[in-house]
């Protein structure tokens, strides 16, 4: 039957037709079971086979937009021992308001406890492992050598987060006499071959770029539309993604309203070079750290480019939005919300300037004040560094072809944006019908007579309320549309503080060991039971 002529409708009401008549043979036929399903799987591949060609851009569009499957992982079968493998550097970006941050639960592809925890609470690495072993690109999570950039928390995002692995490359194993062959011809041959324990050490020619698997558009077509990867590079066996990166760059984005920018940007720039950031940070005594300190390389508040579309009305300090641009070799945990709280803090006008160098002054103030982080949301790591000669980003060309994938990239964050667009227009809208409508007016108890009584818009009604609040409380500004209402603002340096890190590092270890020297206490007594019953 000729298949090329039908429409994408009529080849899947034909697969369904077909999947039913297996169905209903493998009822009537028992001993059948085994010939009928492989006829039908054969049957069926033929039918999917001309699918591409009929759906065309629409149907790669529609793949590209759908969200990978909760559930069982659907694994393309290889023989791993027999197909070579390379080590690869990935970035890509992520929005991180889905995610219960970027690392993973545990190993989700050998641990069935493990698979059902990070669905329940999905973190970026399990959706992205899931979508490696989909593609048949990696076997194992503990097997593939992997490593990190930068770890995010929850509901921070990434626009070139970067990680390094060994997957499936389309390269082929080579013997001895190959491999002398190669080497005395030299050129550029000689330099694809490699030799590593993931190879079993066995010699391998990799092809060049051109001639690899098309990596990007395989594992965008498995992942959620909020997760895109947008190049790949060979790396070397050495490269470690963590390790290899010489700086990474943060941004922190906030509308103007209610901050003092200029008083901001006089505090961001008491943040640059080596200092001890201990109290601006989230101490976990678990890991036991002794060095606070960070170097800051380069700090700056400035307006969001003008470039980035529909960012807001520039005539209200509302639509004029900013972002902290920051540049380190490495932050200690939640350093960059802890200074951004500090600089809210500053441009509210509830901290002076100088609060930024009193909290790195760690021999007067050795113990963290309290005070709430900045918000996750507005967070990005927006890029790491490496050196040139560690990485060659490859953003647009696969298995040969220019297959426009920056274009597909471009048109599936584009309508991510558009959906986030449409819900910001109707809070929009709806702040506008609920403003402009007429409400009993607000009036003093003085004033109160028994005419009927005055009507008002919402918006000069809000006014008044808001100045009345005002007499009674103070905000405080965390970023990401938070702002915390406080009856009277406790300054920094009066607030209640932790104990100092070697304190509370020193009582973990203790509470550590009572705990291990209870367990010892408890294993001998119940050894001492069982020898007195024998």
């Amino acid at each position: 039957m000729d298949y090329e002529d039908w429409t994408k409708e009529a080849l899947v009401a034909r697969l369904r037709e077909l999947d039913k008549v297996a169905t209903d043979q493998k009822r009537l036929d028992p001993s059948g079971e085994s010939q009928q399903e492989q006829g039908t799987e054969t049957m069926s591949s033929r039918s999917v086979s001309t699918m591409p060609e009929i759906a065309g851009a629409a149907a790669e569009e529609e793949m590209e937009a759908t969200p990978p499957r909760k559930g069982r992982i659907r694994r393309a079968t290889f023989d791993f021992g027999k197909l070579p493998k390379r080590k690869i550097a990935l970035k890509f970006s992520y929005f991180g308001w889905p995610y219960y941050g970027l690392a993973r639960q545990g190993n989700v592809l050998e641990s069935a406890e493990k698979q059902k925890l990070d669905e329940q609470f999905p973190t970026v690495e399990g959706v992205l492992f899931r979508a490696m072993a989909s593609c048949g690109l990696i076997v194992s999570e503990s097997t593939c050598g992997y490593s990190r950039c930068g770890r995010t928390d929850r509901g921070v995002s990434s626009f070139g987060q970067v990680i390094s692995l060994y997957v499936r490359s389309s390269g082929k194993f080579i013997t001895e006499e190959e491999l002398e062959a190669i080497a005395e011809e030299g050129g550029e041959k000689s330099k694809l071959v490699t030799r590593d324990i993931f190879n079993d050490s066995k010699p391998v020619l990799l092809p060049p770029i051109e001639g690899e698997l098309p990596y990007a558009s395989m594992l965008n077509k498995h992942l959620p539309p909020e997760i895109r990867i947008l190049a790949w590079s060979p790396v070397s066996m050495d490269f470690n993604a963590r390790f290899s990166c010489t700086s990474r760059f943060y941004k922190y984005f906030f509308s103007e309203k209610g901050l003092n920018i200029e008083a901001m940007q006089i505090a961001a720039r008491k943040f640059l070079g080596t200092h001890d950031f201990r109290n601006f940070c989230r101490l976990d005594p678990a890991k036991q750290i002794t060095n606070f300190e960070r170097t800051i390389m380069d700090i700056g508040i400035v307006p969001v480019p003008s470039q980035v579309p529909y960012v807001g009305d520039s005539a209200s300090p509302e639509g004029r939005w900013w972002q902290l641009e920051l540049r380190g070799t490495a932050f200690l945990w939640h350093q960059v919300r802890c200074m951004v709280a500090m600089l809210f803090a500053v441009g509210q006008g509830l901290e002076d300037v100088d609060i930024i160098d009193r909290l790195l002054d760690v021999t007067t103030i050795n113990g963290k004040p309290e005070y709430e982080m900045a918000c996750d949301m507005p967070l990005v790591l927006a890029n790491c560094a490496f050196n040139e000669s560690d990485v060659q980003w490859n953003y647009t060309r696969s298995a040969g072809q220019e297959l426009q994938s920056m274009s597909t990239i471009d048109r599936s964050i584009l309508r991510t944006w558009r959906q986030l667009n449409t819900r910001s227009v109707l809070c929009s809208a709806l702040l506008h019908s609920l403003r402009t409508t007429e409400v009993p007016a607000l009036i003093e108890p003085d004033n109160v007579d028994s005419s009927e009584p005055k009507m008002d818009m919402w918006s000069n009604c809000l006014v008044g309320i808001e100045t009345a609040d005002q007499r009674v409380q103070t905000s405080s500004i965390l970023g990401g549309g938070i702002v915390r209402n406080i009856k009277r603002y406790v300054p920094i340096v009066k607030r209640r503080r932790a104990a100092p890190v070697e304190q509370r590092n020193h009582e973990w270890l203790e509470r550590k060991g009572a705990n291990k020297r209870l367990k010892n206490d408890q294993s001998d007594q119940v050894q001492k039971s069982e020898h007195s019953l024998s």
